[in-house]
């Protein structure tokens, strides 16, 4: 279907109808494939929706390289539905981003904060398998929670005047994997998570999230 609303609404019908393991989810490879490669970005993202709803390990290998390519696309909000569907692929099949560590590490510094804050939830996964491997981040991960407390993201990310707070709860709980049992990593995030508790202290209820 070439018009853009029919799309939307066939693969919305197709989301809330079928679930992963229906038989009739083979049959929209195709159509999910080249709605992942097309140059209008409204269509990239109808299909990255219906990937991160309906994909299934058989169906895996077919589109994961269409999603690996999107992490660079021009358009913020392609990148940012990219990492949520390789988030879904991870969930479907734990262990299928194993090669694809260092696409995610870059996408953790991506210019756009939104498109970074979808990196950390699939991020935290990892970490949460093999915190070893992710080590050598915490440096990364603190800046931004310093950053985030300083409030140099946009205003449309502050909730009650508090900065991005759910990604700083993201923050924190990959700081906490990353940190337990280990004083060495632990050392390098006690100023900025003083900071945090310290600037959290607000008084409205998000604070004590």
């Amino acid at each position: 279907q070439t018009n853009l609303l029919c799309k939307r609404v066939g693969y919305l019908a197709c989301s809330l109808c079928l679930h992963p393991d229906h038989e009739l989810i083979t049959l929209l490879v195709n159509t999910m494939r080249r709605d992942l490669k097309s140059s209008n970005h409204l269509e990239v993202c109808a299909a990255l929706i219906a990937v991160s709803k309906l994909v299934n390990p058989e169906i895996m290998p077919a589109v994961v390289e269409c999603i690996v390519e999107l992490l660079d696309h021009q358009h913020e909000v392609v990148r940012k539905k990219a990492v949520m569907a390789l988030h879904r692929l991870h969930i479907v099949q734990p262990g299928s981003l194993a090669a694809l560590t260092d696409k995610l590490r870059k996408v953790l510094c991506d210019k756009d904060p939104a498109v970074m804050g979808a990196s950390l939830h699939v991020l935290h996964m990892l970490i949460e398998e093999q915190p070893a491997a992710f080590k050598d981040l915490v440096p990364s991960f603190v800046s931004i929670l310093k950053q985030i407390t300083e409030h140099r993201l946009p205003s449309s990310f502050d909730y009650h005047r508090m900065p991005a707070p759910w990604i700083q709860i993201k923050l924190l709980k990959v700081l906490a994997s990353l940190g337990a049992a280990d004083q060495s990593t632990s050392n390098h995030m006690y100023e900025v998570l003083y900071d945090v508790l310290k600037r959290a202290d607000t008084g409205i209820n998000i604070g004590f999230a």
